[in-house]
Formats: C-alpha cells, structure tokens, sequence
C-alpha cells in the first residue's frame, strides 16, 4: 500500500457534516476517537472535503479552519488557533495585502470591514469574532472551524481564553444574518474532551459529545484487497488482529509490511504466524513503556499506577493515596517508604506531566496521557500485589 493511499469513509463525513451544518450543530460539536485510530485522517481526507463542497446556512460550501494542537505541543495553543484562521483571511486579497506590507501597513480590508493581521489576539487587538467575521465576509460562505486534539487549550492560559473567544465568535456569527459558524471539536481521550463539556465553568459548557466510529469490516475488506503477496492471512484473521490492535491501522499495517518479506511460511500457517508477529509487535511496546516507568522515581512510579487504578476518583492528595503509594514504592523498593507530604506528590505530578505520561484536566485533576497505557500501568500495579481501591 502507498503512503498517499487512504481508506475514505465517505458516508460517515455526510452524516457528521449534516449534523453540524444543522440547527443543532450550532452551539458545536465534539466527537471523541483514540489515538491513532485514523481520526485526523478521517478529517483532512473525508470530513474538510465533503464541508467544503457542502452548502453551508448560506449555501455554496463553507469555509473550513484546520487547528491542530498536537502537531507542535511546544506552541501555545491559542496561538495555534489565532495562526490558522490568520492563514485562512491571507489567501484573500492577498496581492491587496501583500502590496500593503511592501509600503509598511499590516491591515487588509474586504467587504468594509479592515483589521490588522498582526494583532488577532484575546482580550486586545483584534478579536477572533472581527477576525471570522471578515473570513465569512471575504470568503461568503459559512465558516467551519475544526481544533483536532481540542483538549491541548487547556494547557494554557491563553488556550482556555481562545474557546471563550471562540463562544463569543459563535454566538456573535450565529445571531447575525450572514451564513453562520459552526465549531468541531476532536479529541483522542474521551474523558479529557468530557472536561470541556461537562464542567459548567468551560466555554462550550453542556456542547454535545459523541464518539467517532472506529473503523471496521469495510476497512480491513480494502486492507486485505490491497496486500500484494501470498499466502496472505485470512479476513477473520486480520480482525481479530485489528482488535489486539486497539483498532489502530498503524501497527496492523506494520506487522503486514513485515510478513510481506516472510518467505518460509505455508497458506495452512500464515494467520498463525501472522497473529503470533502481532502479539510480538504489541509485546514490544509494552515492554518500552514498561520499562520508561520501572526508571520513574519510586514516588513518581507509585503516583502513575494509583492514577491507572482510580481514574477519575483520583485524589492525589487524599490520606488513602498517601497509602497506596507507600504501599507501592516498597513493593518495588523492597524497603520501607520514607514520609509522603504534599510538596512530594506535587513533584512527581509536574515531573510526570512534563514527561508526558499525565495530563491535568484543571483545577487538581489528572489523566493518563494515552489510554493505551492504563491497561499495562494497572498491570505493573497488580504485580506489586498492591492493586486496591
């Protein structure tokens, strides 16, 4: 299969623009899938075309705004938002603002409305409603913006301030009578997207969430069609590869690119050796993070698993917790664990959080970074016979 080669799933984009296009979409849309699921490339190849062809409120397609906060997680998120929908206003008029900077001006104006390009901001400059409303001016059509892994706003200040802003763009667009706005929200953890709709303090406050269907028979039907070697293994082998997979086309792929260069294997042996290539391949990166977490520090090793094991009941504080990681860190220390305080825990949740393996959700709660992950974690808790709620 070519990189470039992708599975469209085109009715799928029709009902979700349908429903975002709609009335009811109005108030946004946030829809939930793993990573590494094919979720993005579901977006980019499937969702932005179809909305782009659709007729909006308006008519004649919509203008789609693609923010993607987990290709630089370094970059503010507001910024990232503020840049992409910078980049959408300069492909119109650009000449007319390209002649401006030459002569040392940084405004454009379309359609009556003019706004300086350098000073979209939050709270001064230009705001993100002027700035969509001379999208929508400029372009004529509804706008559609799209924030992939939205959950990354809530890692800064100025991220929170961009969905405020971004509310007050919709509601500002949706009461007027030009062709509208309409936000989409992804996420790769269904509970940290619940964070933004759950908690009556966020922006999008009660926004309706819904998981994106992963891929299926369909898809593993154009996977086996595309193999080119034999013996290849049999459909009702590759699915219950693509379930130990967690649904994840990219190791599925891998371990096929794999046994395509096997040359010592029969037809009768092929699924055997194929499943067996796969429960290496998942083995393997057990055995990575595994082994990323016994070089943890022992209290910050301890904090991860009783995390792993309480989810969201986790209250890092509390004196049960205290417990449980003494409990662990002399499980595997094998000595008695010195005092546990307070100072202590919020340590090794900032180191934690910094190597990535956390993410705080606001205002004390914390989650695993990849779900993937919990399975194993509870493990590694499990054998040091401590697993207890």
């Amino acid at each position: 299969m070519q990189p470039n080669d992708f599975f469209h799933r085109t009715a799928l984009a029709q009902r979700l623009a349908d429903e975002l296009l709609s009335s009811d979409g109005s108030s946004g849309l946030f829809i939930t899938g793993p990573r590494r699921t094919g979720k993005s490339t579901f977006i980019r190849e499937d969702l932005i075309p179809a909305l782009s062809a659709r007729g909006g409120q308006g008519g004649g397609g919509c203008q789609v705004v693609y923010a993607d906060l987990w290709d630089d997680r370094a970059a503010n998120p507001g910024d990232v938002i503020v840049a992409a929908i910078r980049a959408e206003l300069l492909k119109f008029d650009g000449f007319v603002l390209r002649a401006a900077k030459g002569v040392g001006l940084d405004k454009i104006k379309v359609g009556g409305l003019e706004m300086s390009l350098d000073h979209i901001g939050f709270g001064k400059g230009e705001t993100l409603t002027k700035a969509l409303t001379l999208l929508a001016a400029a372009s004529k059509k509804g706008i559609v913006l799209i924030i992939d892994e939205a959950q990354q706003s809530q890692a800064t200040e100025e991220g929170r301030q961009a969905l405020y802003a971004l509310k007050a763009a919709r509601d500002a667009l949706n009461a007027s009578a030009g062709p509208g706005f309409r936000l989409l929200a992804t996420g790769s953890s269904s509970d940290k997207l619940a964070a933004l709709v759950d908690d009556k303090d966020q922006a999008f406050y009660q926004a309706p969430l819904q998981p994106l269907p992963t891929l299926g028979s369909d898809y593993l039907a154009w996977v086996h069609s595309k193999l080119r070697f034999d013996p290849r293994p049999s459909p009702a082998s590759l699915a219950r590869a693509f379930d130990a997979c967690n649904h994840r086309p990219e190791p599925l792929r891998g371990v096929l690119r794999e046994l395509a260069l096997v040359t010592d294997v029969s037809a009768p042996d092929i699924d055997a050796r194929f499943e067996a290539m796969v429960s290496a391949n998942l083995a393997r990166a057990k055995h990575s993070v595994v082994r990323q977490i016994n070089g943890l520090m022992p209290l910050d090793a301890a904090v991860l698993k009783v995390m792993a094991q309480t989810g969201k009941q986790f209250a890092p504080y509390s004196k049960a917790a205290y417990a449980q990681y003494k409990a662990l860190m002399q499980a595997s220390t094998g000595e008695p664990a010195g005092p546990v305080n307070q100072s202590a825990v919020q340590g090794a949740l900032e180191r934690l959080r910094a190597d990535k393996f956390i993410w705080r959700a606001g205002r004390g709660a914390y989650l695993i970074e990849d779900p993937q992950h919990l399975g194993w974690i509870r493990d590694l808790a499990q054998d040091d016979g401590s697993a207890k709620d």
